[in-house]
């Protein structure tokens, strides 16, 4: 198995034929076979069943090519840090980022380093903090952008300021400086992540939760808030400059959060990597 077999395996796939992937890899269709032929003989497996016009993965195939892309990503990637010893700072910096620190800031700031360093592009991975941990232990990324809690070992964080959840919702949907058993009756959308420490503060004060909804993205939960779902709470941050959303301060000691940049502890990074480690302030 080669990267040469890897690329032609994905083209497959994303063209959803032999004959299609022949075409765009400009090679002619019965030797694209036939390395598909030696790479399943090498598996053991059956990557694909073929059709008349088309193809359709196999379990073993499906996982194949999850993997041959990170593999053939990670084969790019390499070789971009390479030529950037000798050519500067250039190449690709894998970066997961969780949904609530997807903020215009934080763009700017992404778009401020790239001002800096034009030879260096972006690629981001979005998912939830446990995703985009096993991303880093998997090499799959480089950095991530999290948040706390979650388990430190193995990794350096670089830690950004503490922050409060707000309350978001539409204009007017609650009262200024509003006390938690107001915040209670409303109909509440909750990010899933932070279930646990949103009921544990409002139990604490003899309070239940009046749920609407449950989502694992923040910018879901002002779609929903948009569409008058309810109220939602949100990290300050993330929420404070959503056009046509008001937010309300609730400093409740059991509502903190805080982002974090974190990368892996026991493995050689790039110069990219190091440099915006180094750099990157929000």
């Amino acid at each position: 198995m080669d990267l040469r077999q890897l690329s032609y395996f994905t083209a497959i796939v994303d063209e959803g034929s032999i004959s299609a992937a022949a075409k765009k890899l400009h090679i002619s269709q019965p030797p694209l076979s036939n390395q598909m032929k030696s790479l399943e003989a090498e598996l053991g497996v059956t990557l694909f069943e073929r059709g008349l016009r088309s193809i359709t993965l196999t379990d073993a195939g499906k996982l194949m090519y999850e993997r041959a892309n990170t593999i053939l990503d990670m084969a790019s990637a390499a070789k971009m840090e390479i030529d950037s010893l000798g050519n500067g700072l250039r190449g690709t910096l894998r970066m997961g980022m969780v949904s609530s620190s997807v903020t215009g800031h934080v763009a700017r700031k992404l778009m401020a380093f790239r001002e800096l360093y034009p030879e260096v592009n972006f690629q981001i991975y979005e998912g939830n903090t446990y995703q985009l941990l096993d991303g880093l232990k998997t090499n799959q990324i480089d950095l991530a952008l999290v948040r706390a809690p979650f388990p430190q070992d193995g990794f350096i964080c670089h830690k950004y300021q503490e922050e409060y959840f707000v309350a978001a919702g539409l204009p007017g949907s609650l009262p200024e400086n509003p006390e938690l058993d107001v915040v209670a009756k409303c109909p509440l959308i909750l990010y899933r992540r932070w279930e646990g420490p949103i009921r544990r503060t409002f139990g604490d004060r003899g309070l239940s939760i009046h749920l609407a909804c449950m989502v694992d993205n923040a910018w879901t939960s002002i779609q929903m808030v948009r569409a008058g779902m309810g109220v939602a709470l949100l990290p300050k941050s993330f929420a404070e400059d959503i056009p046509q959303i008001q937010i309300w301060d609730l400093n409740e000691e059991g509502l903190k959060t805080q982002l974090m940049l974190v990368k892996r502890d026991d493995r050689y990074i790039s110069n990219i990597t190091k440099i915006f480690f180094e750099k990157f302030e929000i």
